[in-house]
C-alpha cells in the first residue's frame, strides 16, 4: 500500500466530510480503494497500490461551492506536497489539455479566455515558486483554482455556442429531451408545461408500485401515463425495468435475500417478461437496468448483476426485438469505488456487456449532481467532456439523466438519506437552473448524447432527491422548465 504526504494551509475547505471522500485514481480516474487521515498537520492518503497517480479532493472554493478537484500525476516522497498547489496545477493542466483538444476539434478561443487563463497561470505560478512560505503558496493557489474555475465556465460556454451553431448548420439536432415521470399521473396544467419543455417521456413502471403484492400486477398508473404520453405525441422511454438498488424491488421480495441466485432471478426477470409483453412495440425506448455498478440488491455481487442485466436483455430481445435496450450507470466517475472493494468501474460494467454481444443499444450515465453520498460532487463543467469522451469510445449512443437541487434546505419529501452540497453563494440564486445552463447545451452540442431525460419530475410527492424536481412542492414549475422548454424549441426539432 503506498501513500501520499500533503501540507494544507486551509483545512476547513474540506468540510466536515471531505476526509472519506478523498480518492486517488490512475490514468483514466478510476479511483482506487483509499483512505486518509491527518498525521498531526499532514494529510496522509493512502491507497491500494504504489504507483503514482492523480488525487482527487473535494475542496470548497470562493463563488463555486464544492467542487471535486484533481492534481497531476504524483509520485510517492519523502518530503510532502503542498495541497492547494497541486490542485491548482491539477485544475490548469486538465484546462489546458481539454482546450487543446476542442481547439484541435475547431474551436476558436476568443481572447477574453486566453487572459483568464494566462492570469489563473501566473497565479499558479506565484503559488508554486513560494512554496518555502507556506500560506503565500495557498493563497496564491487558491486564487489560481477559483480564476481557472472561472475560466472553466467560459470554456464551456464558447465551445458549446460554436459546437451547437456547427451542428445546427449542418442539421438540426434530433435530441430527445424529456423528464422521468416518477409515480406522478401529471395534472391538466402540468401536462400543458410538460408538453411544451420536451419530446420524450420516462415511465418508470417500478417493481414495487406494479407488484406491491406477491403475484398480483397493477398496471394502471402505467396505462394512464402511456396514454396520455401517446396522445400528446410524445416519445416514451419505459423503465428502468430493473433498478438494482433498495427501491427497487417490491417490499416482499425481502424474504428472499441470501436465497439461492438462480431463484431471485427468476423473479426478477418474470417481471422484466411481464412489462415488456404488455407494453411491446408502444414505447420507444426500453431502459432495461439502472444502478448497475452502484447497487446493492439483495446482496448480489458484481458477476451476479452483470449476469441479471446481460439475461434482462436478452429477454427484451426476444419479446420486443425492434425497440433499443439501454442500461444506465450511477454516478459514472466511479467515486464511490475509493471506500468499497469494487473490481469494475462503470466503464468495465459497459464494456462487459458490449462483449457479450446482447444486442444492447446504448448506455446511460445518472448524474445526480451536489448531492452526497447517493450522488456524485460537482466538478468543473469541462470534466463532462471528459466523461462523455471516454464514454464516446465505446462507439454506441448514450444517454443523460440528471438532477440537482434548486437550494440546499431541508426538504422532509426526499426520501434517501442524501444531503445537498455546499454550493455557490452567486447572484443566481437558483443553483438548479444555473447548473441546467452549464451541463444541458454541453449535452446537447455532443453528437454522441441521443436522450437527456430530467431525472425528478416534482418535489410535491415523496423523492429521492432534496429539491431536485422540475416542480417544486407547490406543483410550481422551477425556471429550470422554462429553460429547458427555450432549448427544446431553439435546437431540437
Amino acid at each position: 500500500m503506498g501513500q501520499l504526504r500533503f501540507r494544507v494551509h486551509e483545512r476547513d475547505r474540506l468540510g466536515e466530510d471531505g476526509l472519506g471522500r478523498i480518492y486517488v485514481a490512475g490514468m483514466e480516474d478510476i479511483p482506487w480503494a483509499t483512505k486518509a487521515h491527518w498525521d498531526n498537520d499532514i494529510l496522509v492518503v493512502r491507497r491500494s497500490v504504489s504507483d503514482s497517480g492523480n488525487i482527487f479532493v473535494p475542496w470548497n472554493v470562493e463563488g463555486h461551492g464544492r467542487q471535486m478537484l484533481a492534481s497531476t500525476t504524483l509520485m510517492e516522497r519523502e518530503r510532502p506536497y503542498t495541497l492547494e498547489v497541486e490542485l491548482a496545477r491539477g485544475l490548469i493542466q486538465r484546462l489546458r489539455a481539454r482546450l487543446f483538444i476542442w481547439e484541435w476539434l475547431g474551436l476558436e478561443a476568443p481572447s477574453e479566455l486566453s487572459d483568464q487563463l494566462q492570469d489563473a497561470t501566473q497565479q499558479f505560478s506565484r503559488a508554486a515558486t513560494n512554496q518555502h512560505d507556506l500560506a503565500r503558496a495557498a493563497n496564491a493557489a487558491s486564487d489560481a483554482i477559483r480564476l481557472g474555475l472561472d475560466v472553466s465556465n467560459l470554456l464551456v460556454e464558447c465551445y458549446t455556442k460554436q459546437a451547437m451553431a456547427k451542428r445546427q448548420h449542418q442539421t438540426p439536432s434530433s435530441t430527445l429531451l424529456g423528464v422521468n415521470l416518477g409515480p406522478m399521473i401529471p395534472t391538466v396544467e402540468l401536462r400543458r408545461q410538460l408538453v411544451d419543455a420536451t419530446n420524450i417521456m420516462q415511465l418508470p413502471i417500478g417493481w414495487r408500485a406494479i407488484e406491491s403484492e406477491e403475484g398480483r400486477r397493477n398496471f394502471t398508473a402505467t396505462d394512464e401515463q402511456l396514454g396520455w404520453c401517446q396522445k400528446a405525441g410524445l416519445k416514451v422511454a419505459a423503465g428502468p425495468l430493473l433498478r438494482l438498488d433498495d427501491s427497487g424491488i417490491p417490499l416482499w421480495m425481502y424474504v428472499w435475500e441470501g436465497e439461492d441466485y438462480e431463484q431471485l432471478s427468476r423473479m426478477m426477470l418474470e417481471h422484466v417478461r411481464a412489462v415488456v409483453t404488455r407494453y411491446a412495440g408502444r414505447v420507444h425506448l426500453w431502459h432495461v437496468a439502472s444502478r448497475v455498478n452502484t447497487g446493492r440488491l439483495l446482496a448480489l455481487d458484481e458477476e451476479q448483476r452483470l449476469n441479471l442485466v446481460a439475461q434482462a436483455i436478452q429477454t427484451v430481445k426476444q419479446i420486443d426485438p425492434r425497440t433499443p435496450t439501454v442500461v444506465s450507470f450511477d454516478q459514472p466517475w466511479g467515486e464511490y469505488m475509493a471506500g468499497q472493494n469494487e473490481d469494475l468501474a462503470p466503464l468495465h460494467f459497459a464494456d462487459a456487456l458490449l462483449r457479450a454481444d446482447l444486442g444492447v443499444s446504448g448506455f446511460g450515465l445518472e448524474i445526480n449532481s451536489g448531492y452526497w453520498p447517493h450522488g456524485s460532487v460537482r466538478r468543473p463543467s469541462f470534466e463532462l467532456g471528459r466523461l462523455i469522451d471516454q464514454w464516446s469510445l465505446l462507439g454506441v449512443p448514450l444517454m443523460a439523466l440528471l438532477s440537482t437541487a434548486s437550494k440546499s434546505d431541508e426538504d422532509g419529501m426526499a426520501t434517501a438519506k442524501t444531503h445537498v452540497e455546499p454550493a455557490a453563494a452567486t447572484q443566481q440564486a437558483d443553483t438548479q437552473l444555473a447548473w441546467a445552463q452549464q451541463v444541458v447545451p454541453l449535452l446537447l452540442a455532443r453528437p454522441t448524447i441521443q436522450v437527456i431525460l430530467w431525472n425528478q419530475l416534482s418535489d410535491a410527492l415523496p423523492h429521492e432527491f432534496p429539491h431536485g424536481g422540475l416542480f417544486d412542492a407547490q406543483e410550481n414549475a422551477k425556471p429550470t422548465l422554462a429553460y429547458l422548454r427555450d432549448l427544446r424549441k431553439s435546437c431540437l426539432v
